[in-house]
């Protein structure tokens, strides 16, 4: 039986436009893909304390749920990864080593490559158009 790995990704919009972080190019997973800033819990840390702290701890900013957008949830070779999607605001600036302001286009080659929460943002936007 697979391990469960619970995560949160967040959403941040500026106008037409979403935040995404690029993967480093050593991660495990999804090398250098670039996808949505996202944490997965600690022992019993709530969403809320997830989300503050990829806002701290990733970003250097603050964040603030707003909404939550999707679930899914996806298997993987060593472990069973079951993600929220939530909307997100953001206050401060910025201290991630790389990131860019675009549209949801910027996801589609991490959807591709299996990244969950590309895919849960893109299948998102698609249902709330």
């Amino acid at each position: 039986m697979l391990s469960i790995k619970h995560s949160v990704a967040v959403l941040i919009r500026r106008g037409d436009e979403i935040l995404s972080t690029r993967r480093p190019d050593n991660d495990d997973e999804l090398p250098g893909i670039w996808g949505l800033p996202a944490g997965t819990a600690r022992g019993e840390e709530t969403t809320a304390e997830v989300i503050s702290r990829i806002g701290h701890d990733k970003l250097g900013v603050k964040l603030t749920p707003l909404r939550r957008l999707a679930l899914g949830a996806q298997n993987r070779e060593k472990y069973r990864l079951e993600m929220e999607l939530w909307e997100v605001s953001m206050e401060g600036q910025l201290r991630h080593p790389n990131w860019q302001w675009g549209s949801l286009e910027l996801l589609k080659p991490g959807k591709e490559a299996g990244s969950l929460c590309c895919e849960l943002a893109i299948n998102s936007k698609s249902r709330a158009s």
